[in-house]
């Protein structure tokens, strides 16, 4: 009998409630069709008590440092509360390149498709977790998860109910004009099919960015801060028919505030359950 095998024989539900409390509703899985990944899932104890439970999901992406666990604690009441799922991905850095952690924030890099193992996770927990209702999902990210929710809204729009992008510093524009990644002339390269602009303006989009993100980050045409570049890609998909609200946060800079930005979120992506 193998060691998970000899923990888990013989025990009545009390026995592994009282072992391991809500652990299997709080816990870090490997991703069953690449183990070199794993997520956070959070749903609330109340979800063993449902006979039929219905429950949407909030992906909530991490920025470089994957560091993610500040805003899975924020965004619980609410998710609670309205009966949605939390899952948050990890993407590790050094999996190619041995010193890269920026690759998963283009969705395509060297081979590895960060979104479809996204995709794949969400399949996965939907067959773990009976009555979690993945087919189209609301979609977090801040920083570096801002730059990963920016072009996951562009490849699969259909997969989506609402997007807050937050502050990402290299955002993608819709442009035919300039290649991937600040454009999308050669968008077909990168993910196999032709980006859907009319599917794009089906999801309703929140950008958000703190009042002093103004740090000066390279000069491109689209701004040399956050600040600046998020309301030019505010611009950019209005220009396209996408409905865009902009939440300049006040006090915030670019790395505080989890809290807030996840909140804030949550209040846009409270107006589509």
């Amino acid at each position: 009998m193998g060691t998970e095998s000899a923990l888990d024989s013989n025990l009545t539900p009390e026995m592994r409630k009282n072992l391991f409390g809500n652990a299997y509703l709080n816990m870090l899985w490997h991703c069953v069709s690449d183990p070199r990944f794993h997520y956070w899932v959070h749903l609330p104890d109340c979800y063993y008590d449902e006979t039929d439970p219905h429950y949407q999901v909030m992906v909530i992406i991490h920025g470089t440092g994957c560091a993610v666990e500040e805003y899975i604690k924020a965004a619980k009441e609410w998710a609670d509360k309205n009966h949605v799922a939390l899952l948050a991905p990890m993407y590790p850095g050094g999996l190619i390149d041995r010193d890269d952690f920026n690759s998963y924030k283009l969705l395509s890099c060297d081979g590895v498709r960060y979104d479809n193992i996204l995709l794949a996770m969400l399949e996965d927990m939907k067959k773990r977790y009976p009555g979690v209702e993945t087919d189209r999902f609301f979609l977090f990210g801040h920083s570096g998860g801002g730059q990963f929710t920016n072009r996951f809204l562009l490849v699969h729009p259909e997969r989506l109910k609402a997007v807050s992008i937050g502050a990402p510093g290299r955002p993608t524009f819709i442009n035919p004009e300039e290649d991937y990644f600040w454009g999308t002339r050669d968008f077909c390269k990168y993910f196999d099919k032709d980006l859907d602009p009319d599917s794009v303006k089906d999801v309703p989009v929140q950008i958000t960015v703190g009042e002093f993100d103004t740090k000066f980050i390279g000069d491109s045409p689209y701004g040399t801060n956050r600040v600046e570049r998020m309301k030019n890609l505010k611009k950019n998909f209005e220009d396209y028919g996408v409905s865009v609200e902009l939440e300049i946060l006040p006090g915030l800079e670019h790395a505080d505030g989890e809290k807030e930005r996840v909140q804030t979120a949550q209040k846009f992506f409270e107006k589509y359950l």
